[in-house]
């Protein structure tokens, strides 16, 4: 059971980078491989950086330029695509079973998509959304496609344009709120319930930091999940 009155921990509040740090937060893309992987399973092709160039640097900042489009199903795989990339980085771990999976189900999925985008631009609960791309017992809807890269997809939609109230959650996420808020988080297959009670305590540490930054900066609730994310690694 997740804590949702816990205090934010000191060792958060001390690294936290801002909001630059957060919309530079790259990774590096082969671009080549991915048009390759798409072309042969007959899926939309990527636009943008990854369709010209051989290796690529994405940023969140460039995946949520792509979530204040319109959500239409092109757009929603353009968003789904830069998501993955982003998630799974230059090793583009079992990329190929993922898409094979996107591919088995593509218009399903585009249908999917484009309802959980649509719901988070509504302002809907969190819960909605992310149960919108997966079951009561936190299975992707997509196969493939579980609950860590839903959350991402569902950060992503929001844009840029909107303070963020979807938070990426994954196992590395998970295990680093074990000490202080989530004594038995589950490593993956998060209820739709415990994503909204996740996404509720990231943002109430947010408003905690902000309060005690007084009128310096306002932090944003994915400066608190990269941070979240990055503790315990060296340096950190």
């Amino acid at each position: 059971m997740i804590k949702e009155d816990a205090p934010l921990p000191d060792d958060i509040f001390a690294k936290l980078p801002g909001s630059a740090a957060v919309m530079s937060d790259a990774v590096l893309v082969d671009g080549d491989r991915w048009r390759r992987a798409l072309s042969a399973r007959g899926l939309p092709s990527v636009e943008g950086k990854l369709s010209t160039t051989e290796r690529a640097s994405v940023t969140r900042a460039e995946v949520l330029d792509l979530g204040d489009r319109a959500p239409t199903v092109g757009n929603a795989f353009q968003l789904l695509y830069y998501s993955l990339a982003w998630g799974l980085g230059l090793r583009a771990s079992r990329l190929h079973q993922r898409l094979d999976g996107l591919a088995a189900q593509q218009e399903h999925a585009g249908k999917l998509l484009v309802t959980a985008w649509k719901l988070v631009k509504a302002g809907a609960p969190t819960a909605e959304a992310y149960a919108t791309l997966t079951t009561e017992r936190g299975a992707g809807r997509i196969p493939m496609f579980g609950p860590a890269f839903s959350t991402k997809f569902l950060y992503f939609a929001e844009g840029r344009a909107a303070l963020p109230r979807h938070i990426i959650l994954d196992q590395v996420v998970s295990h680093n709120l074990r000490q202080d808020a989530w004594p038995q988080a589950p490593g993956a297959g998060w209820w739709p319930e415990s994503y909204e009670k996740y996404c509720y305590l990231v943002g109430s540490w947010a408003s905690e930091a902000s309060q005690r930054l007084g009128e310096m900066r306002q932090v944003r609730a994915d400066e608190i999940e990269l941070t979240v994310f990055r503790r315990h690694s060296s340096g950190q």
